[in-house]
């Protein structure tokens, strides 16, 4: 496994700005001194994760998350440790010779195993009937669409005959028939009857995150066939439609070094872009962008330009999945595809200039709502065009550059007939109200009831002032050097070991070499005392006594206790003077005060 010294893992946590990554992955809202998000480790409703650009940190004040930079993307993106630190290398160009050769374990479940074999071993059959005499029709399909013997590999391609033949395969490859049920490439029907999901059709494999052959799309290649036109593999214990894009595994390089995403309907139209010699494409599979997809995305990409069919369906959904990004946080650019048409029929119909030509109009999801609204409204019907002018309003109002406010406005006001002067109040309106909605002090999460002793909460003010200052960690160590608490002590122990090797404490690079996750929580929670900063000499002393006197209770308590249970005399007498002794020392500390 790959190690990295403390030295370099600092080096590579400073190179980036946390306020800047996570503000790639979640909208940030500038308060005061920091940046407030929806927080996406619990169900939030309002902005309760703060991010701190002073101490590169962020904190949930609801559910108690928090970390540093590799934290956020562990646990946001759900990646091994080491793949977040590679990713912020990355993104802060440092160069890691450690990670070179580190690539994530893929873990595969050992009851699906057999699943993950099967597909496999049917996309290699699928692969050489293609070739073969049963395969000269698909295969002509295949040329006749500019698909050629280059782009049939690329995409591995295949060829599904008449017959049982992967049923066949299975059997004599040695596969269960109850794996054969599961995997959906194999059918049950009456009295145990298995036969073959996928026949007489043109095969194209779907790949996971990974790269593992999870299912098929199978198309009709003769022009007569009444049957649908597409037949995709069911959901199975490895292929779940909500956790797969088309292409994302063979992509995800390109996309990173693009530095932005094509999303489109299916598969052809990868391949149609792909015949342009455009490889950062993803397609997605019959459904809506869900929450696993926004995830897989957000590893390799935070721009996405959404390339759906022209038609009025394709419209509909771009609407729809470019709103579940936009509200993700993504940057997102639309394209319009000529006349209804899809990439494949452009590029089939207009050649491959056209295609990049096209590709290249891309607009604003503003830009594109405002077109979308207009074209399916009718603007001879006032209550149409006021119900217009709601719906882009509040867009309108949450710019921030007047120059884009004005464009838009323009835009508006010549589809909706409304002035601009109109439009002006209605936004002014809109920002009066949020204003008023949004002005309250930030959520104090921190008012509960006060059930701290004023020892534990002395342990927890050194403990902060120990972290924000060396001095204070010294005299910590050299006149107490102890806390009633585990936890506290522990910490304690960390912060003094910290700064044996540094002058000053970084908070982001400390709370990566903690060993348990409830320490990182402590360190953020007693980071949230706020506590003055100006503290003096005299204050820390104050706490560091009254410490000790808790420390001489606790023990002069566990002897009373030890006395009372003693039958011995000898040993009685013992503890009593040891009671005698600590209760001087106690009251001579109590004389300081």
């Amino acid at each position: 496994m790959a190690r990295l010294s403390e030295e370099k893992l600092q080096q590579i946590r400073q190179s980036v700005n946390i306020v800047d990554v996570i503000g790639n992955y979640l909208p940030l809202e500038k308060r005061g001194k920091g940046y407030w998000a929806i927080c996406p480790f619990h169900d939030d409703t309002r902005p309760s994760m703060s991010v701190s650009n002073e101490l590169q940190i962020y904190k949930c004040f609801v559910c108690g998350a928090g970390g540093n930079v590799f934290t956020f993307l562990q646990n946001y993106l759900k990646i091994p440790y080491l793949e977040a630190v590679k990713m912020v290398a990355k993104m802060g160009g440092i160069t890691v010779d450690e990670l070179n050769d580190y690539h994530p374990e893929v873990k595969v479940d050992k009851k699906n195993q057999s699943l993950y074999d099967m597909h496999e071993e049917a996309k290699k059959v699928y692969q050489m009937l293609l070739h073969r005499r049963s395969g000269l029709m698909a295969k002509e399909y295949l040329t006749k669409r500019n698909l050629n013997d280059e782009i049939i590999e690329k995409f591995q391609i295949g060829f599904a005959p008449e017959g049982d033949v992967l049923k066949k395969a299975f059997i004599q490859m040695g596969f269960s028939q109850v794996d054969m049920v599961r995997s959906g490439l194999i059918i049950e029907g009456n009295q145990q009857h298995l036969y073959d999901r996928f026949k007489n059709r043109v095969i194209f494999p779907l790949t996971n995150k990974d790269g593992q052959v999870i299912g098929f799309s199978g198309r009709v290649f003769q022009k007569n066939s009444e049957e649908a036109k597409y037949i995709n593999s069911p959901e199975s214990d490895i292929f779940i439609k909500g956790e797969t894009l088309y292409h994302y595994f063979e992509a995800k390089s390109e996309i990173r070094k693009q530095g932005f995403a094509y999303l489109l309907e299916g598969f052809m139209d990868v391949i149609a872009m792909y015949k342009a010699n455009i490889n950062n494409t993803l397609a997605l599979m019959g459904t809506a962008l869900t929450k696993e997809h926004l995830i897989m995305l957000k590893k390799i990409t935070s721009v996405v330009y959404v390339c759906l069919d022209g038609d009025h369906a394709g419209q509909q959904a771009t609407l729809k999945n470019a709103t579940i990004l936009d509200q993700a946080g993504f940057q997102v650019r639309i394209i319009k595809m000529k006349e209804g048409l899809d990439p494949d029929e452009v590029l089939e119909q207009f050649g491959k200039d056209i295609l990049i030509k096209t590709l290249s109009m891309h607009m604003s999801f503003l830009e594109f709502k405002i077109n979308y609204y207009y074209e399916t409204s009718n603007m001879q019907n006032y209550d149409e065009r006021k119900n217009y002018l709601d719906k882009l309003a509040n867009d309108i109002a949450l710019l921030d550059d007047p120059v884009d406010q004005s464009y838009y406005i323009s835009m508006i006001s010549n589809k909706s007939g409304f002035s601009q002067d109109v439009i002006h109040e209605k936004i002014a309106s809109i920002l009066t109200n949020k204003k008023s909605e949004t002005d309250y002090s930030l959520p104090n999460y921190k008012n509960k009831p006060n059930t701290l002793n004023k020892f534990q909460k002395a342990e927890q003010s050194l403990l902060y002032y120990m972290l924000l200052d060396r001095n204070v960690a010294i005299q910590y160590e050299k006149k107490l050097g102890y806390m009633y608490n585990d936890t506290c002590r522990v910490l304690a122990n960390y912060i003094i070991d910290y700064y044996r090797h540094h002058l000053v404490l970084e908070v982001a690079d400390f709370i990566d070499i903690l060993s348990q996750e409830h320490l990182k929580k402590v360190v953020l929670e007693i980071l949230d005392l706020n506590l003055p900063d100006n503290i003096v000499g005299k204050e820390i002393d104050d706490y560091i006594l009254t410490i000790s006197l808790q420390a001489y209770q606790l023990e002069i308590q566990d002897y009373e206790m030890q006395l009372h249970q003693e039958i011995d005399p000898e040993k009685k007498a013992e503890v009593l003077m040891k009671i005698i002794t600590l209760k001087k020392k106690l009251n001579e500390l109590r004389g300081v005060v």
